[in-house]
């Protein structure tokens, strides 16, 4: 037997099974994604899916490991052709400070709007209930946090992040982000007529760049 394809093999069935786990969670929710379901989903043996996850709490908390790899090694400006035509304009230089300041804002926005965000948000919902899936949630939406904060200082530039009051804003303003992402599981409405994004867009002039002016 060849190791070597033995383990890519091995490897490519947890990639499906963990992909299926996520591609469950955002089409049908927490309360469908089952080993079953999961199982049917992913196309392997019942054999398989168990040698990797024993239980369903051991395939979410892996779940909730590779959501967070995803979200993590996704770059907002490195997006496919639909986020371009969204997004619709190059990044303005830091100098035009208010150009730059809304360019952010709707970058933010609209790469918060990515499905996993939605599969993420079907475990936090689940975590309430289960202090073990709560504990694995919580470390890694730390860790995602963490990034999205760095990626906005990016956005943002340094021209208007060095300013006072900054990180107050974008805690301020990404937790409101977030909250209205969740009105979206129920919304048909296309992100960019979001009405916040005229009152985030204000904040941050208004915040950020007249308070210096």
């Amino acid at each position: 037997m060849d190791v070597r394809n033995q383990a890519d093999r091995t490897a490519h069935s947890r990639e499906l099974i963990l992909d299926a786990t996520i591609e469950c969670l955002l089409r049908e929710g927490y309360a469908a994604t089952t080993t079953v379901r999961v199982q049917a989903m992913a196309g392997v043996t019942r054999g398989r899916l168990l040698h990797h996850f024993p239980s369903k709490q051991d395939l979410l908390t892996a779940a909730v490991a590779r959501l967070g790899e995803q979200r993590l090694n996704r770059r907002l400006e490195d997006e496919d052709d639909e986020f371009d035509r969204m997004l619709g304009e190059a990044r303005p230089g830091e100098s035009d400070l208010g150009a730059r300041a809304d360019w952010a804002i709707l970058t933010l926005w609209t790469g918060l709007m990515h499905s996993s965000f939605f599969s993420a948000l079907e475990l936090w919902t689940a975590s309430r209930t289960d202090d073990e899936l709560a504990d694995s949630v919580r470390s890694h939406e730390k860790i995602v946090l963490d990034r999205v904060r760095e990626n906005a200082r990016e956005l943002f530039g340094s021209e208007i992040t060095r300013r006072p009051g900054y990180d107050e804003f974008f805690t301020m303003v990404f937790a409101s982000m977030r909250g209205m992402a969740v009105t979206y599981t129920l919304s048909r409405r296309h992100p960019h007529r979001e009405p916040m994004l005229s009152t985030w867009k204000k904040a941050a002039r208004t915040l950020l760049l007249d308070a210096v002016e």
